[in-house]
């Protein structure tokens, strides 16, 4: 097979070495930076901060936010994290650990698939090319239950593969693999743990290999009941302490309703996942017609279940109305596996115009984030991170040409290169989470006003995020109304008020149209209203919105 690996990597050393060459790289791609990044979306310091709440109330029972009912997922990543937290203090380095090692974990997997499937240097390739996959590189240092779940996805279809390939009478490992898999995928992201691994056996029956396969060899029945009895000894106990509100709000709001009506008022976009593709499967979808082409000449019922796994969550999240580029994470390990099953070819002539067409995406992102730090009217301390941002997505499309190259000849130049990129990625990705922190509102305020004494009373007037709860380990009260802000003011004892001055989108911001929200003149009413009060004005981006904010901060002296 003419793998992209050097020589030296040989089918016995990639046996022996292959798990720790893996969790080196991990290692290199993953850990610069991640203690400096801070909070980014909404969902990471709900994460983060659940732990840290059910920590202070001593439950491992049901997640806590903000003082209140957190049941958007289930807790074993909570479980998880909360580990890091006691081994590494409480931090932004500890709540994505957990993201880490299950990206490690499922390249492991990946690694053990390949061996079995065809070989350890095949496996060692695939499990490298799953960590280098732009979407993986991104959703793999996010504290979120993403990679957690997708490990249990992985491990469940590696015994689903094995047990398809050796059928088995008795119930054995590989069914306790299955099954607990299932079980602890559920707590990890509820039911799409299971949705998966099940459409992918539909798919491959009736779709992709349309022959019998001898099903009874899953024990399905008797693994289900394993499975349940996994996620009933956590569901029977919170369901009991929330009387029943875990399932009609978790299951109900948060997987029934976003799939019948879209997130944040998105609309669902036609061949969304297809158009995603191109970036999320980067560098390795420029390699995608031949192996295509490959793949469907050497057409096998392990290479039909490996199309089965990779459609599935293409399949679901297609029909699902809130659409998100990592919803379909759980199908690439099938793709890095299908990539290493279609190496033995080089690319054709006529399909280089597709491989440098992807690049030549990538390159137009690039410019595009040159040509804004350098030329539009965005505030001047973005900047560095657009250029910076801009040197990363260079590095990357460097990485893709010579994955293209790659696969036209294996030339020691190609290797050296590539080397020298993969090693410069992450500290190009470093110098993007500094000026993020830097950047960050929540953080900058942590930065300004210092801790806040658990009796003041935090309240955040038109700015909503999340990560002021995690950054000050405090609860906090959001409104929209002036007067309730004002109010507080008045109120005995120390506040933390928050303000929301103006912001600018980049929409607004490209078309020099101003602000899109300035509330300038109600924030000025509150400030001539307490004279007495030195306002702390300061600037940012809101990367939860992707928009530029100024923001004006009063903390009053206790008592008042």
């Amino acid at each position: 097979m003419n793998l992209p690996l050097p020589a030296s990597l040989s089918e016995d050393r990639c046996q022996r070495h292959g798990w720790w060459l893996l969790l080196a790289v991990t290692a290199l791609l993953y850990l610069p930076g991640l203690g400096t990044l801070p909070m980014m979306d909404r969902d990471e310091p709900r994460f983060a901060h659940a732990t840290v709440e059910m920590m202070q109330r001593d439950t491992w029972l049901v997640p806590y936010f903000n003082g209140d009912y957190r049941f958007d997922k289930p807790p074993l990543t909570y479980w998880w994290m909360r580990l890091h937290y006691h081994l590494l203090g409480i931090n932004e380095l500890a709540a994505r650990l957990h993201t880490v090692f299950a990206t490690w974990l499922v390249a492991v997997v990946i690694l053990g698939i390949g061996n079995r499937l065809t070989s350890a240097r095949m496996g060692l390739f695939c499990g490298l090319a799953w960590l280098l996959t732009l979407q993986v590189l991104v959703h793999g240092r996010l504290c979120v239950a993403d990679m957690p779940m997708v490990l249990c996805v992985t491990l469940a279809l590696r015994a689903v593969l094995e047990l398809l390939m050796k059928p088995r009478r008795d119930f054995t490992r590989w069914h306790w693999v299955l099954y607990l898999a299932l079980g602890f995928g559920f707590l990890a992201k509820g039911p799409i743990a299971l949705i998966v691994p099940a459409l992918a056996l539909v798919l491959h029956r009736f779709v992709f290999w349309r022959r019998s396969v001898e099903w009874s060899s899953l024990h399905i029945g008797k693994g289900l009941l394993l499975a349940l009895m996994v996620v009933s000894m956590w569901g029977i106990p919170a369901l009991i302490e929330t009387q029943g509100l875990f399932w009609k709000v978790g299951m109900g709001e948060h997987v029934v309703s976003r799939g019948t009506s879209a997130l944040n008022g998105r609309f669902p976009v036609p061949g969304y996942y297809l158009v995603t593709a191109l970036v999320s499967l980067f560098p390795w979808i420029t390699w995608l017609p031949q192996i295509c082409r490959r793949i469907s000449q050497r057409w096998s019922m392990t290479n039909a279940l490996l199309m089965s796994w990779f459609a599935a969550p293409y399949v679901i999240f297609t029909l699902y109305a809130t659409q998100l580029p990592h919803y379909v994470m759980p199908g690439f390990p099938a793709a890095m596996l299908l990539l290493g099953r279609g190496l033995d070819l080089r690319v054709r002539p006529g399909w280089r115009w597709w491989s440098y067409s992807i690049v030549a995406l990538i390159a137009l992102a690039t410019a595009a984030l040159f040509y804004a730090g350098v030329f539009t009217g965005l505030p001047s301390a973005l900047r560095p991170l657009l250029l910076h941002g801009g040197v990363t997505l260079a590095v990357l499309t460097a990485m893709g040409l010579l994955v293209v190259w790659l696969a036209q000849r294996q030339t020691p130049v190609i290797y050296s290169a590539l080397a020298a990129l993969i090693v410069a990625l992450p500290l190009c990705f470093a110098v993007v989470m500094q000026d993020l922190r830097m950047l960050h509102p929540a953080a900058q305020l942590r930065a300004l006003i210092g801790e806040a004494h658990p009796d003041t009373h935090c309240l955040g007037w038109q700015f909503t995020e999340p990560s002021l709860v995690f950054h000050f380990d405090h609860e906090w009260r959001f409104t929209s109304k002036q007067a309730t802000a004002e109010k507080q003011l008045s109120k005995r004892g120390e506040t933390i008020l928050v303000m929301l001055r103006r912001e600018w989108t980049l929409s607004h911001s490209l078309r020099n149209e101003g602000p899109a929200k300035d509330l300038s003149k109600e924030v000025d009413e509150v400030l001539a209203a307490h004279p007495d009060l030195r306002p702390i004005t300061f600037r940012g981006f809101n990367a939860a919105r992707s928009s530029w904010v100024e923001l004006i901060a009063l903390r009053t002296a206790s008592p008042r």
